[in-house]
């Protein structure tokens, strides 16, 4: 999968340490799009003034995903040209708004003195991203801030100060970076549906990882840093960037969200949001790929690249998704599933009020009848009262090889069956005891007795 993701002089110098590392390749690269480019943001910005910053995750279980292997490998490619960037704008902890909104505002404001002028660039690192969405769970502003800063617009936060009087903290245009790890099982507890909906992850590509092989004790040499990496760098800091498509990469974009615009069709919407910005996402890796070259075209081999990565990261959350984790509660079934299963253990029929408590608060009678109206499955119709009172709701389940009480009316036959018009009165025959034999007739009474209608002739 590797060789169709990697490009570039990133991709190369990945390649390159693979004998020496036990990571997972994918891993290294998210990591170090990751670091690369919130380096260069505000350095380079995409054509419609965007950010370039890409945010990754790396999800695999601990030990065997490798998580921090990945990350310690991607910041030795970046070597010595990186250092002043790491020791001054790495940042991590954050599980608040403001706490957020503080930090970036602090960083920019200590930037103002220097030769180059306000620099607001920073990057979260967070080896231990679970704990800090525990913590964020108790701030309400926290993802919306965190979202505003992805797309690059103006946040901002009032601190407390004495007598009622606080200092107003404002950051602009957030120059945000972002790299997490996180294991399988957290992701399943502490991903809020929530949140995701608000479109905090469409933001993030999460890549699944997984130790590459295991390199026998001692035989594992240091990680040197890449030249052309740092080369890059400097040429990305020498002045403003632009970076655009090239055009020969316009129709490949388009058809790529021609692509997104199905898949986003046909996927459930709680699946889908994840997906919503695939779109920019594509733009900003293969931007970040292009300055690496030190380019300011886009070509389309860097475009089909970054695509073949954003592809990796939605195969990723399926999987994420998808997957069952050992230990983790189950998932709640979505209700047209728990409303086919409830016909089923009753028959394939049920009331209205039968179903109603089993469902218990999962729903009322007026949002069950609006459930049942999208399905092609399942239908309702009044049945019959057995007094007085109102005729009861009853929800049936339409098997696909049957056909529905409509359908079987429809296709009753219109003739029926005409009953012989010879109609005999027969007495049965009192029962023999147990110590009488019955009567054998002979031949003779046999013929006497009235002979059976044919039903067929009387049909006729």
């Amino acid at each position: 999968m590797f060789d169709t993701i990697q490009f570039g002089p990133l991709g190369d110098a990945i390649d390159g340490v693979m004998p020496q590392t036990e990571a997972d390749p994918i891993g290294i690269y998210a990591s170090a799009l990751s670091l690369f480019s919130a380096a260069i943001n505000g350095h380079v910005r995409g054509d419609r003034g965007r950010p370039v910053s890409v945010w990754t995750v790396l999800a695999g279980p601990s030990g065997l995903g490798c998580k921090g292997t990945a990350y310690s490998n991607a910041r030795a490619l970046m070597g010595p040209a990186f250092a002043g960037f790491f020791a001054s704008r790495l940042v991590s902890g954050i599980s608040s708004g403001p706490s957020l909104v503080s930090n970036l505002y602090g960083i920019e404001l200590a930037s103002l003195g220097g030769e180059d002028g306000p620099d607001g660039r920073a990057l979260i690192v967070e080896e231990e991203w679970g704990e800090v969405l525990k913590r964020a769970k108790r701030c309400p502003t926290f993802d919306q801030k965190l979202r505003t800063a992805w797309d690059g617009s103006e946040i901002a936060n009032r601190t407390k100060g004495k007598n009622g009087t606080g200092e107003v903290q404002k950051v602009e245009a957030p120059l945000l970076g972002f790299h997490a790890h996180i294991t399988p099982a957290e992701w399943h507890a502490l991903i809020s549906p929530t949140a995701a909906l608000g479109g905090s992850y469409n933001r993030i590509l999460p890549v699944t990882v997984e130790q590459s092989k295991m390199i026998p004790y001692g035989q594992n040499s240091a990680i040197r840093a890449d030249k052309r990496i740092a080369e890059a760098y400097r040429w990305a800091k020498e002045k403003p960037r632009v970076v655009a498509l090239a055009k020969e990469a316009y129709r490949p974009f388009d058809e790529i969200r021609s692509f997104m615009a199905g898949k986003m069709a046909s996927t459930p919407p709680h699946h889908a949001v994840y997906f919503e910005r695939t779109a920019e996402q594509v733009l900003r890796v293969a931007t970040v790929l292009a300055a690496s070259e030190m380019k300011t075209k886009i070509s389309k081999q860097a475009l089909l690249a970054a695509w073949s990565f954003v592809q990796y990261s939605i195969n990723s959350v399926e999987k994420l998704l998808t997957s069952e984790v050992p230990g983790s509660k189950p998932k709640v079934k979505a209700l047209p599933d728990m409303i086919r299963e409830l016909l089923r253990r009753h028959g394939g029929e049920a009331t209205s009020t039968l179903l109603l408590r089993s469902l218990q608060a999962r729903t009322n009678a007026a949002g069950l009848r609006e459930t049942v109206d999208q399905l092609d499955d399942v239908e309702y119709y009044k049945g019959k009262s057995a007094g007085v009172g109102a005729k009861p709701t009853m929800y049936r389940l339409i098997d696909s090889k049957e056909s529905t009480p409509r359908q079987v009316a429809e296709q009753r036959p219109v003739l029926k069956l005409v009953e012989p018009s010879v109609k005999r009165k027969t007495r049965p025959a009192p029962a023999p005891s147990r110590t009488e034999m019955p009567t054998v007739r002979s031949a003779s009474t046999a013929q006497s007795a009235a002979a059976p209608v044919n039903p067929f002739a009387a049909l006729l």
